[in-house]
């Protein structure tokens, strides 16, 4: 129930359409009725009698036709109270009034022309009704796949890590498609074809409340039927959308891993792998389909049973002389036109199933909340220091978790090149996304000018940062908007130009063919490794920052590359406070302070001079590297 409601809450700003949509399904209803059975009776009496309309007209209102039929309703109209068969033939008579004519000829043309009217105006209120709950739910899953993306997008770093990107896409598509699909259905259903059940009901009552009541009776069967097909359904249904989000999960994995499979002759493998996860995922369809295509044959068989018993009661309505045997006809095609409506409804019950599993599944996204709560403090500017004071963190909660943080201090000052070195495991990456405000420390606090950087607000505290990782992303654009990326507002294309020469990029852009307006394709596939890293670099720079971080940034380079990007990397770290996370230590000689983690300790700290003096870890590390003691990078 709180899941409808919720979606309620989507379509309550569409609540002028969805009152225009009752309004225009009441019409359609009603000329949809119209249309078929009033003009029924006319043409049985044209083909099946010799007197003209005008004849019957005036027999009809003389009451002298002296028929048995008649002899039966004035017989079983009540002695007081409201005469319904008097109404009932004041009714018909009012309405035969409409076509009459001389001539049986001209009646026919009068009955052909309102045929023609009827269907018309029910087709043009459908096509309208249609076109009002499109633009209904269409609107509703608008902002609704708008909130998940939004939802998704702001969760912290941790929320990705526990999270498979297919489920993600998922969420973002399938899901959302499945609640706009029953938001139609139901809106179809629950809305439109109700009111044509309710005037064919009224058809129905008119002509005989006992028929009508044995009929509802039946029926009470069919939708006993639906209601536990349905719980089937929505049971499959959530498998069906957690396989659905496996599927996305493996290909984008397994494309995005192609240069390994390949390079690894590991295609047949996969493939096999990928046989056996569809196989299951047919497995699950198929039982999904085996229920939802049961329900039209079943409801209908159960229809057609419960129009047989109403046919063998309503003939012993007749044989006792309650009825007539055309208002029985009558009653048999009206009751039968509701099999349309109904199976309908047994066949919406499916449809609106899967879109609850998946608006359940879609506000868990929006219930999700971040582990990182955003500060209010603006910032725009470092004016003196940043600090670790006494950090610990672990990525794991458990109370028996190891530290990746063991109580760090230390302070990087503005216009300082601060410098973090050590083996792999040692938490230098891990000290860039607590000061980027990825995760939240467990003890101690970093701070920024004196102010702990939880009272911040951390999309402007990473405004102010400008990143250079060693995994290097690029959107599938231009070169010039991957750049200008980093840039909140529209960057100036003189602002991007300046920004590649400081990154030495300048010159390969210039040679490419569209230079600046270059795709550089999927995940900047059509660069080579350092012309990537360079762009990585110019669109850290175009945004002016205050603190320029390189998270190991020429590490998986050759040595002709590397030493391209470090000119880069030089020339933009002139006159700014940096952070180098580096394993190479060529590339951290220069800084003011060299921090060495070991097993998530600061060991030591000082210049490059001052560190090898000492003879300590980072004097070990200078030898490895420099003096080939044993090969390999620390």
């Amino acid at each position: 129930m709180k899941v409808l409601v919720r979606i309620l809450k989507y379509l309550a700003p569409s609540k002028g359409k969805i009152a225009l949509v009752v309004l225009v399904s009441m019409l359609t209803s009603l000329f949809s009725v119209v249309s078929i059975y009033s003009v029924l009776p006319l043409l049985n009496a044209i083909f099946t009698s010799d007197k003209t309309v005008a004849e019957s007209v005036v027999e009809n209102d003389t009451g002298s036709s002296g028929g048995e039929g008649l002899e039966v309703q004035d017989a079983a109209a009540p002695k007081s109270g409201i005469d319904t068969e008097k109404l009932k033939k004041q009714v018909r008579q009012a309405f035969e009034s409409v076509f009459y004519a001389e001539t049986k000829q001209q009646t026919l043309f009068n009955i052909c022309l309102f045929l023609i009217a009827a269907f018309f105006f029910k087709n043009l209120f459908l096509y309208i009704n249609k076109q009002l709950i499109f633009a209904i739910q269409t609107k509703a899953t608008k902002k609704l796949r708008d909130n998940v993306f939004e939802s998704i997008i702001e969760m912290h770093l941790d929320y990705f890590n526990n999270q498979r990107v297919g489920n993600l896409m998922n969420h973002v598509y399938n899901d959302v498609m499945n609640v706009q699909t029953s938001i139609s259905s139901t809106f179809i259903n629950l809305v439109q074809n109700p009111f044509a059940i309710f005037v064919y009901m009224g058809v129905l009552i008119a002509l005989s409340w006992k028929l009508t009541l044995f009929a509802f009776a039946v029926s009470i069967i069919i939708f006993f039927v639906i209601r536990i097909i349905g719980k089937k359904v929505r049971k499959l249904a959530f498998s069906f959308q957690n396989s659905m989000g496996d599927m996305n999960s493996v290909l984008q994995e397994k494309f995005n891993g192609i240069k390994v499979i390949k390079s690894s002759a590991y295609e047949d493998i996969e493939f096999m792998k990928f046989r056996s996860f569809t196989k299951d995922f047919r497995r699950l369809e198929l039982k999904i389909n085996r229920l939802k295509n049961i329900i039209s044959p079943l409801n209908e068989t159960l229809l057609v049973t419960a129009i047989a018993f109403v046919l063998w009661f309503g003939g012993l309505q007749v044989f006792a002389g309650t009825m007539t045997a055309n208002e029985l006809i009558v009653f048999a095609f009206s009751l039968y036109s509701t099999m349309g409506p109904i199976k309908m409804l047994g066949e919406a019950n499916t449809q609106i199933q899967l879109g609850l599993i998946s608006a359940e599944r879609l506000f868990a996204v929006l219930d999700a909340e971040s582990d990182v709560v955003n500060g209010t403090k603006p910032i725009e500017r470092l004016d003196h220091t940043i600090k670790f004071e006494d950090v610990s963190f672990k990525y794991r909660k458990e109370a028996d978790a190891p530290l990746v943080l063991d109580h760090v201090s230390f302070d990087i000052k503005k216009g300082e090149m601060v410098a973090l070195v050590g083996q792999s495991g040692s938490g230098k990456s891990t000290v860039v996304d607590l000061l980027l405000r990825f995760y939240d420390v467990d003890g101690g606090r970093i701070t920024i000018d004196g102010n702990d950087i939880k009272e911040f607000d951390y999309k402007q505290l990473r405004r102010i940062i400008g990143v250079v990782s060693q995994e290097v992303i690029l959107f599938n654009d231009s070169i010039e908007q991957n750049i200008a990326y980093g840039v909140h507002g529209e960057a100036e294309h003189e602002q991007v130009v300046r920004s590649a020469k400081l990154a030495n990029a300048h010159k390969f852009i210039e040679d490419k063919p569209q230079q600046y307006g270059t795709l550089v394709g999927d995940r900047g596939i059509q660069l080579s490794g350092g012309q990537r890293q360079r762009l990585a670099i110019a669109r850290a720079m175009v945004k002016n920052p205050e603190l320029l971080i390189f998270d190991e940034a020429t590490s998986a380079l050759d040595n002709e590359s590397e030493k391209v990007v470090q000119e880069a990397i030089d020339h933009a770290l002139q006159d700014r406070t940096a952070l180098v996370v580096a394993h190479r230590l060529s590339t951290v000689k220069n800084a003011d302070k060299i921090i060495v983690m070991d097993r998530g300790k600061v060991a030591e700290s000082g210049s490059h001079k001052e560190l090898l003096e000492k003879n300590g870890l980072y004097k070990m590390y200078y030898d490895i590297q420099f003096e080939g003691k044993q090969d390999g990078q620390v």
